[in-house]
């Protein structure tokens, strides 16, 4: 069977490898991707899926369907498709829908022993916003047994947790004077922001290991003979679990506040949506390298208990879903010794990897598929190893 589903996504991937360079031709940021989004709409409608605009209140998102019977396990499949801004498709997001399709169509194909649902939900804004945020929020995913995102790696298989991260935008008020005319009626907001920045430093001295702070001046602020009235910032911070990163959070308020107290100036904390970490799920990350392998794909890579708890640094709205819902990051090698976020990996997003990775992915969420909707003592150990996961974070179950 896994055979055949394989042999079924060869069939269709002059169709899907179309969809990639199409999208990869035609890049756009997060909650802009207009063209992406009407695409693999119009695809998936063609294929006999039903589909969904607008998902979740996001334009750009959208959810398609396709049920076998009913009463039957529900397996999700989420896909990017937006680009960096100013660079174009250098995390390789043109694949992943894809991919997703390609796994969707070829396990629908083929099998049709049992009831079961699959479910492709178009997911904006990965890289700045983070949309699958607002999905969860609007009540997406909850219908899912089980969930698949997938990415581009060194490796094909799964992949273990990624960190959390917050990022809020700091602004501070302060008042307008001449720096050497009348300096003591002014008050700096400058001065608030340096002080600020000294003091995130400060802070990063005393956090957990695994932990980062990243901040940046959004605006300038005037010219050197002024006293300046106005300042912003962009402050980011990580951790290996959300709790701490709360934490951090509120460290860092006090420091900005802190900031405008030493020199008499009024901050504002906005804050953006908080990437969560990524629930691991061990039964799905071993039936990943066990049908990797089973299928015949180089560079397969065993992941351990240990291995599933390292943190590479990278953050994913995909770990806000997970809380949600058991789930596993697929991975296909793609860009060994290529780094993420650059121009040499746009240049691989027309190339053979771009074949064989969403051949790979797709495969492999198929296969896995095939066992989730097909063992139910599988299915019940993805469960519990979910629920396991989240009491081991403090989340009540």
């Amino acid at each position: 069977m896994k055979q055949k589903m394989l042999k079924s996504i060869d069939s269709y991937m002059p169709e899907l490898r179309a969809l990639s360079d199409d999208i990869f031709d035609h890049p756009e940021i997060g909650f802009e991707e207009v063209y992406a989004s009407k695409l693999l709409c119009e695809y998936l409608e063609k294929a006999g899926f039903k589909v969904e605009r607008g998902t979740g209140g996001l334009p750009t998102a959208f959810r398609a369907e396709y049920e076998y019977g009913t009463g039957g396990p529900v397996v999700g499949f989420l896909g990017e498709y937006d680009a960096l801004a100013g660079l174009g498709h250098g995390c390789g997001h043109h694949l992943q829908t894809p991919a997703a399709i390609g796994a969707a169509m070829a396990f629908r194909d083929n099998y049709k022993d049992s009831p079961y649902k699959l479910v492709i939900y178009g997911t904006p804004a990965e890289e700045n916003k983070g949309g699958k945020i607002n999905m969860v929020e609007a009540g997406c995913f909850t219908e899912l047994d089980m969930v698949f995102s997938n990415h581009t790696g060194t490796h094909t298989g799964g992949s273990g947790t990624n960190v959390a991260l917050a990022s809020s935008v700091v602004e501070w008020t302060g008042i307008n004077a001449h720096a050497g005319g009348s300096p003591e009626k002014g008050r700096s907001a400058l001065d608030a922001m340096m002080l600020a920045f000294h003091g995130l430093e400060c802070m990063r001295e005393h956090t957990k290991t695994g932990s980062r702070i990243h901040y940046t001046v959004m605006e300038g602020t005037g010219a050197a003979n002024i006293v300046h009235p106005k300042a912003k910032a962009w402050v980011t911070m990580r951790a290996t679990d959300k709790t701490y990163l709360e934490d951090m959070v509120r460290r860092m308020i006090k420091i900005m506040e802190g900031s405008a107290l030493m020199t008499e100036t009024e901050v504002k904390v906005t804050r953006n949506p908080v990437f969560y970490d990524t629930v691991v799920n061990k039964p799905l990350c071993d039936a990943s390298e066990e049908n990797a392998r089973l299928l015949g794909f180089d560079d397969v890579q065993h992941l351990t208990e240990a291995d599933l708890h390292v943190c590479g640094g990278g953050a994913t709205d995909f770990g806000n879903v997970s809380y949600v819902c058991p789930g596993i990051l697929v991975r296909a090698e793609y860009s060994k010794g290529v780094k993420g976020h650059s121009p040499e990996h746009v240049a691989l997003g027309k190339t053979e990897k771009a074949t064989s990775f969403i051949r790979e992915c797709a495969a492999v969420m198929a296969a896995v598929t095939y066992d989730f909707v097909t063992d139910e003592s599988f299915r019940q150990a993805v469960k519990d190893e979910f629920k396991f996961r989240l009491r081991e974070k403090g989340v009540e179950v």
